[in-house]
């Protein structure tokens, strides 16, 4: 009879076959959820969840009007029966392609994780062993033989052999399909912003009083900032949003611009963590501040690959933890601190939380929406975080914690 932690070990090889997740990771996964809780998760992980959450700018528009005018062009979207300023548009698979007679097969890196909802390829994102020239329609492969899309090459032979910038393969048709909202005269005039349901939770659960000051640490694209804006423009507030990169405020300027937001009191500093402290150096000055730090991502899907080690998680959980300290030393007393991280490893979510309550003395308390599963950690009102699991709410892996000093 072979034993239990052979039994394992067949498991999660088995899972490493038939997948693009490393065996570190799976092992990690197994010793906090268990190998069947683990397959579970991976299985949910390689699909996109079943539905696209907008937010709705109702600043410009109403949920009634924009659910009309989304019908006319037949996008069907259905009202989130939680969330008022949330819609929800249905996604269309997984799709079975037929294989073209050229096959090109994906190299992994994170930008392909993307590709089943229609992202485009670069020169440097593939291989293959057919002769491909402009022009022609091959399949996308991974490297189990798998058919995530299929596309139409963009580059002659030579471009491709010098891995020249720009789109490679233009992908035609994917194993999800979702509206293209990014040309439709809603998205464009600013009615609506694709944003995750734990997101949303997040602004929905941050209402200001006049003199309130707001620290968005890492803003990202703007959505959760945008969306605070939208629900208290009637009240006199200061908003600060830490940009750690051109790019990035690029991104989030767009966005800014296109909802309409141009009297939002944002005010905006290109600072890297290490020299916030040098800036921002008076304790206690935000009542509210929102922090999604850097994480492994490990719950956004679809998951095509994921290569993580245990080191990348423990070094991910350092900087995570410079970002929390420096959020709390600015935290006003019974002011209010969302941590918010696009992973479902504990390490990145409950040892920080952990650390948050123990060493920097935040206490955890009640979130004014629950939509989560409820999270079993030792510290005290654990059972106030919440998770968003894939293979339970079928949605992007998430975490949310609401904290105070």
């Amino acid at each position: 009879m072979k034993s239990l932690s052979q039994s394992i070990a067949e498991i999660i090889e088995e899972i490493k076959n038939t997948t693009q997740f490393n065996v570190e990771l799976l092992n990690h996964l197994t010793f906090h959820y268990g190998i069947v809780r683990t397959r579970k998760i991976i299985d949910s992980l390689k699909t996109y969840p079943a539905t696209y959450p907008l937010r709705i700018n109702t600043q410009i528009t109403t949920r009634e009007k924009l659910i009309a005018s989304l019908k006319e062009k037949n996008i069907l979207a259905k009202e989130h029966p939680e969330l008022d300023e949330c819609l929800l548009v249905d996604v269309q698979g997984p799709i079975s392609l037929a294989k073209k007679e050229k096959s090109i097969i994906l190299n992994y890196n994170n930008s392909i994780n993307n590709l089943p909802i229609g992202a485009n390829l670069g020169a440097k994102d593939f291989t293959t062993e057919d002769s491909i020239d402009i022009g022609d329609e091959v399949s996308i492969l991974d490297k189990k033989g798998e058919i995530y899309a299929y596309g139409i090459v963009m580059m002659n032979p030579e471009d491709l052999a010098n891995n020249e910038k720009g789109i490679a393969i233009k992908t035609i048709e994917s194993k999800y399909k979702i509206p293209n909202f990014k040309t439709v005269k809603e998205f464009l005039r600013g009615q609506f912003i694709h944003q995750t349901i734990p997101s949303i939770l997040v602004g929905q659960q941050i209402n200001l009083k006049p003199k309130d000051r707001v620290l968005d640490l890492t803003p990202e694209n703007g959505e959760i900032i945008s969306h605070v804006w939208q629900r208290n423009a009637h009240i006199e507030s200061k908003i600060i949003a830490i940009h750690s990169s051109p790019n990035q405020f690029e991104r989030f300027q767009e966005n800014i611009k296109r909802l309409r937001m141009y009297k939002a009191p944002i005010e905006h500093f290109h600072l890297k963590l290490t020299k916030f402290a040098e800036k921002f150096n008076r304790p206690e000055t935000f009542d509210w501040i929102i922090l999604q730090p850097p994480s492994t991502d490990l719950g956004i899907r679809p998951k095509v690959f994921a290569d993580i080690s245990e080191k990348i998680i423990f070094n991910y959980e350092k900087i995570q933890k410079k970002f929390i300290k420096e959020a709390a030393r600015v935290l006003k007393r019974n002011g209010t601190l969302f941590y918010l991280t696009n992973s479902i490893d504990p390490v990145e979510n409950e040892n920080i939380i952990r650390y948050a309550v123990e060493d920097l003395g935040l206490r955890i308390i009640k979130q004014n929406i629950d939509l989560g599963s409820k999270c079993t950690t030792e510290v005290s009102n654990g059972n106030h975080l919440q998770y968003f699991f894939p293979d339970v709410q079928n949605t992007h892996g998430q975490f949310v914690a609401k904290l105070t000093k």
